[in-house]
């Protein structure tokens, strides 16, 4: 197996945010205050050369929500957030596998990711191999999301696909993937999304392009027929740094793109369902939007947004962002009038890195509703901040 290398280490992360939330488009109600706590331990063990271990317990709650501490010892919110082995340079090839429950985070997060905004954090149980070659790295999964242990597996849901990159330009990263999400049985979930994701930079430009293709058949919630899936998303994205310039502000501009559906019992489901993705990096801080399609009512999602950056002192960044949400279908209201426009979001966010193990982030946010957030949520603009610290070690 290899040189032998005993070896742990432990690692670890106390997370605190508070939240002052008056996101109920109601002015009349009071808003309302949490802190939320997150901690994390984890320990690596590393036996042998290439073969490794890490553990990883957390605890996840509300602060207060106990009511009495000197009654309640059930630890009901303490998990086993990650456990898993990884075995590198597998029979002395340029193969790693790793099995257990762990964090996935494929590409840039658009389709699965760990969300690790979230208080919880996603993680999968499953199995990752890795092959490694001189220009690409392929990466397939098997991902077990639901196991009901049952005869025929019958409400079994795996996820199984392939993400792969290729690093044919030094300016340029560019990946290729496909997402088979199988269900038992098959009228329910049967879905492929295949697509592609590529970042670039020249000189003072970046630029993004990402596209996703969805295909299969499926059962959507609240309809009794079976689908055919014929989905797609696609987004752009466009920037400039003015290194010459004082605070090294940096402007992007974007838009993207989710297909939507005009009639859940036509036969065809166009919502494209962005699965495991983590939402909050994208479609506004707010997390108006974070189970698509379901937030976008099976509309589908149109996102054009703004953003710029600065660098006022040193380790510390300030960004704004603005968001125009649309759907990409009309909505149609009870009676039969219709609209596009869910409303327009605006996020502060400030960013300082105190040292390398205290981090702080704040963030002020403001949405103001449009025709179809004002008939079905309320007419009032929202308001939401956050403060956020966090000590890694």
């Amino acid at each position: 197996m290899g040189q032998e290398k005993q070896d742990w280490k432990f690692s670890g992360e106390v997370r605190h945010r508070f939240e002052y939330n008056d996101k109920d488009f109601n002015s009349a109600t009071n808003p309302s205050n949490y802190n939320f706590l997150r901690s994390r331990l984890g320990i690596t063990l590393t036996p042998t050369a290439h073969v490794q271990a890490f553990f990883q317990l957390q605890d996840s709650r509300i602060m207060g929500e106990e009511l009495n501490t000197l009654t309640d010892g059930s630890a009901d919110q303490l998990d086993l957030h990650q456990a898993y082995f990884k075995v590198e340079n597998l029979f002395a090839w340029p193969v790693d596998v790793q099995v257990g429950r762990m964090e996935v985070n494929l590409g840039p997060q658009r389709f699965v990711g760990a969300v690790n905004w979230h208080n919880i954090g996603r993680s999968f149980d499953g199995v990752l191999v890795n092959l490694q070659a001189k220009r690409i790295t392929s990466r397939f999964f098997n991902l077990k999301q639901v196991e009901k242990v049952t005869p025929g597996d019958s409400g079994d849901v795996n996820v199984i696909g392939n993400y792969t990159d290729f690093r044919l330009s030094d300016r340029y990263v560019t990946q290729a993937f496909l997402i088979w999400q199988k269900a038992v049985p098959s009228n329910v979930l049967n879905r492929y999304t295949a697509g592609f994701y590529m970042r670039g930079k020249v000189g003072s430009f970046d630029h993004a392009l990402e596209g996703a293709y969805q295909t299969g058949k499926l059962t959507p919630n609240g309809v009794d027929k079976v689908q055919d899936v014929n989905a797609y998303f696609f987004t752009v994205n466009g920037g400039f740094t003015f290194n010459d310039l004082p605070k090294k502000p940096w402007i992007s501009i974007g838009v993207a793109y989710l297909s939507g559906d005009d009639d859940l019992t036509d036969g065809t489901y166009k919502a494209f369902d962005t699965m495991y993705s983590t939402n909050h990096k994208y479609y506004g801080s707010m997390d108006y939007f974070t189970n698509i399609p379901v937030h976008a009512s099976q509309r589908g999602l149109v996102d054009s947004h703004v953003k710029f950056s600065l660098v006022p002192a040193a380790r510390t960044k300030a960004m704004l962002a603005y968001h125009n949400f649309e759907s990409a279908e009309k909505y149609v209201f009870s009676d039969n009038s219709t609209a596009t426009d869910f409303g327009n979001e605006l996020d502060l966010t400030l960013k300082h890195q105190y040292n390398s193990n205290f981090s702080l982030v704040a963030g002020l946010s403001y949405f103001t509703p449009d025709e179809i957030f004002k008939r079905t949520n309320g007419e009032d603009a929202s308001t939401w901040f956050f403060l956020m610290s966090s000590v890694k070690f």
